[in-house]
């Protein structure tokens, strides 16, 4: 906000009060301008939507989930730090922000970090490049980097650029699963992972 002019209050006298020179006043921001600073455009604007299939990293700790939590940056610079879901292989933040400062062909860089009491141990990243976002924005889940051996992991991402104003439509909420019966099996069937109570 502008600083503002303070101006003693006129006191009612016999003479009129001496005229001041206005031009040496300094002059009062205009809302326009007031409004600029305080609301800067976004380049483009995130949302972390959430993960799954993610890992517990402290063996010591017993079974359950991991507490996980992710880190957004563009190079060296920090851009967003979610809050911590607690005990969930399916974290959702469902967190914005905006990014108001961006050169052209840099990547972004999501790390996703398990939560203990001596520090956090890494779970995995996502490095998103501009292709995959710049152009139209995204919205979509993109597979997660050095997660471990034989695990599959995911990372949901909205993103729109300046001068959208909805993000992306994403993949459609249904799907339809064909399952062909093997020669000899008498029955078979889906196995579903419903430790995680959460989400």
């Amino acid at each position: 906000q502008g600083a503002r002019v303070s101006r003693p209050a006129m006191c009612v006298q016999d003479k009129p009060p001496a005229q001041t020179d206005l031009a040496s006043e300094p002059e009062l921001p205009r809302k326009e301008e007031e409004a600029s600073k305080e609301d800067p455009k976004a380049i483009f604007t995130v949302t972390i939507v959430g993960a799954r299939v993610i890992r517990k990293t402290d063996a010591l700790s017993g079974p359950g989930k991991p507490k996980c939590y992710c880190e957004v940056k563009r190079g060296d610079t920090l851009l967003h730090k979610t809050k911590t879901v607690d005990n969930s292989a399916e974290p959702r933040w469902a967190e914005e922000f905006g990014v108001l400062e961006y050169e052209i062909g840099e990547s972004l860089e999501f790390k996703l970090w398990d939560s203990d009491m001596v520090g956090a141990n890494y779970l995995g990243k996502v490095l998103l490049t501009p292709e995959a976002f710049m152009e139209r924005g995204c919205n979509m889940e993109f597979p997660i980097e050095e997660v471990g051996q034989s695990i599959k992991a995911y990372l949901c991402l909205k993103i729109k650029v300046m001068g959208q104003h909805q993000y992306p439509a994403g993949p459609p909420p249904s799907f339809e699963v064909t399952v062909e019966k093997g020669g000899g099996a008498m029955q078979y069937g889906l196995d579903v992972d419903r430790q995680d109570l959460k989400h």
